[in-house]
């Protein structure tokens, strides 16, 4: 069947198909032994056979009670395991940034989970600046088998902060031989580089602590690789069980993520396909509140029904969701499911909801009256009755907190209200949870072809990318040799130049030296031969 099983009424199945206006979005309330799980997730799992599915699995026991009965109705079955990662379809978080604002999205994801009890202080945001630029670096400069978080955390521990006597480190060196256009550079130098000195390292170390659940090697493996595409539920008739820890909330931030990442593939996926998907999709949130904050929430549930989704948001009581979103926005989220189930309420706020929300009813009173008369030979008695009509509460807060345990309440946003009873998914399926039981712990994952087809791609542009990058080199250092053996002939032609002037300047000086002995030979001589000449004397005698 396909479409939404609410509930039973004088022994018919109430039920929702997928054309229901305004939305098929369904909100249920029930605290713990409500059969939230029996009554209506399990029930919608077995029910439906042509949507895809997406269910959060708190236990794992819906994996294990029908996981096999959904693969005979002809579903690819996946797991994304986040209690025990080993036993899980891997996920990388880092497949799906497509812009900036994406890495900025899964870096402050990451940093929230790593300081769930820090202010919001200036530590805080450079960690996700750094991050970013770390993950744009990772995701433009690395090969596709380290575009993983497990990429980010080798790439900041292998290049040092220290800054050398230039003032320049092996982390900035790495950076700066980016183009200064390049998305990681933008990143780097308007956030990280900004801060000077111990700052930086400072930074660094808190980064470090704040991964550090990343390095772990079973989650690194978990985040290396995406086993199978988000887009792949829109596409074809897949069943996605969700497993989350009960107790523990380390990565609470990464489920969000998952599903922040798989809203956003879906609807990408429909705007490719007339604003519809492919395959539509039912969303079965069971303990929603444990799947962190969604900032937009009320306005996907506004928008999924255009889009072929549904979702069912489960929680135990309202108060939980006014503690997670506040009043308001916990009331718009309300608003936009066109049903709302009440299983059971815990507290006196969930009951008062639904009590107002049932409203008022008018009702008959009767009030009588008898009066008797006494004489001497009888006794005359007299008896009347009057009805009056008043107003109360259809079901009063008291009235819907002690409701039977096989009781629920309907509200519909275009119907009126109904009491109903649950379906138990062992009645209307008898037998059906334990025809095949499957074991949570030995479910491994396995990459789909498509997944192992796009890397081989990846993998081959890279190869394309590093020969260009080679021959490029090549091509720089041919130029190199060619400048240096111009520059050498210059210099060689330069040098004999400057040494036929030099041997000029020596010939010319000893041309200049011979003739000035010439001359002063010749002025010797000269001197000489005027010191030998005989010189005239008067020989004038008297006689």
């Amino acid at each position: 069947m396909n479409g939404t099983i609410l509930g039973e009424v004088n022994h018919d199945v109430i039920f929702q198909n997928n054309q229901t206006r305004p939305n098929r979005n369904v909100f249920v309330v029930g605290g713990p032994g409500s059969y939230k799980t029996q009554a209506y997730v399990m029930t919608n799992v077995f029910n439906e056979t042509e949507n895809s599915i997406v269910v959060t699995d708190p236990k794992g026991e819906l994996y294990e009670h029908t996981a096999a009965i959904k693969q005979a109705q002809g579903y690819e079955v996946h797991v994304i395991n986040f209690a025990n990662m080993a036993h899980s379809d891997r996920y990388n978080p880092l497949d799906y940034i497509r812009k900036d604002v994406d890495a900025n999205e899964v870096a402050t994801k990451i940093v929230a989970s790593g300081n769930k009890d820090s202010k919001k202080d200036v530590w805080y945001y450079s960690q996700i600046a750094l991050l970013k630029a770390l993950i744009l670096y990772v995701l433009n400069e690395r090969e596709p088998a380290l575009r993983n978080l497990k990429g980010v955390t080798e790439f900041l521990q292998a290049n040092s902060v220290t800054k050398d006597q230039d003032g320049v480190s092996e982390l900035d060196q790495k950076f700066d031989e980016l183009e200064v256009s390049h998305p990681a550079r933008k990143a780097y130098e308007l956030g990280f580089k900004k801060s000077k000195g111990e700052m930086q390292s400072s930074i660094i170390m808190s980064l470090l602590t704040t991964i550090a659940n990343f390095v772990d090697e079973e989650v690194a493996e978990f985040t290396s690789f995406s086993d199978f595409d988000l887009k792949d539920i829109g596409s074809r008739k897949v069943i996605l069980y969700v497993i989350i820890p009960v107790m523990d909330t380390t990565f609470e931030n990464l489920t969000n993520l998952f599903f922040t990442q798989m809203f956003s593939e879906l609807y990408k996926l429909a705007s490719d396909h007339h604003a519809h998907l492919p395959n539509e999709v039912d969303f079965l949130l069971d303990e929603f509140v444990n799947l962190g904050k969604f900032p937009k929430y009320e306005e996907f549930l506004a928008t999924c029904r255009g889009y072929g989704i549904g979702v069912s948001t489960i929680c135990q009581s309202l108060t939980q969701m006014q503690a997670l979103y506040g009043k308001d926005k916990a009331e718009s989220i309300l608003g936009n499911n066109a049903v709302k189930i009440c299983m059971n309420a815990t507290n006196e706020v969930t009951a008062k909801y639904f009590s107002d929300l049932l409203g008022q009813a008018t009702v008959k009173v009767r009030s009588g009256s008898q009066s008797t008369s006494h004489g001497r030979e009888s006794n005359n008695s007299s008896k009347s009755d009057s009805y009056n009509y008043t107003s109360r509460k259809l079901m009063t807060p008291d009235e819907i907190m002690q409701m039977n345990e096989n009781q629920e309440i309907l509200i519909f946003s275009n119907e009126r209200p109904l009491k109903a009873k649950k379906t138990f998914q062992f009645k209307l399926f008898p037998g059906a949870d334990h025809l095949v039981m499957l074991n949570q712990n030995e479910y491994q994952g396995q990459a789909s072809k498509t997944q192992l087809a796009q890397f081989k791609h990846q993998n081959e542009e890279w190869k394309k990318r590093e020969a260009k990058l080679r021959a490029k080199l090549r091509e720089q250092e041919v130029e190199l040799e060619k400048q240096r053996q111009i520059e050498a002939e210059q210099a060689k032609e330069e040098k004999e130049a400057d040494q036929a002037e030099f041997y000029q300047q020596i010939f010319a000086s000893y041309q200049k030296q011979k003739l000035r002995k010439k001359r002063i030979k010749a002025e010797h001589q000269e001197e000489k031969q005027n010191k030998d000449k005989p010189q005239d004397t008067d020989n004038d005698f008297t006689l």
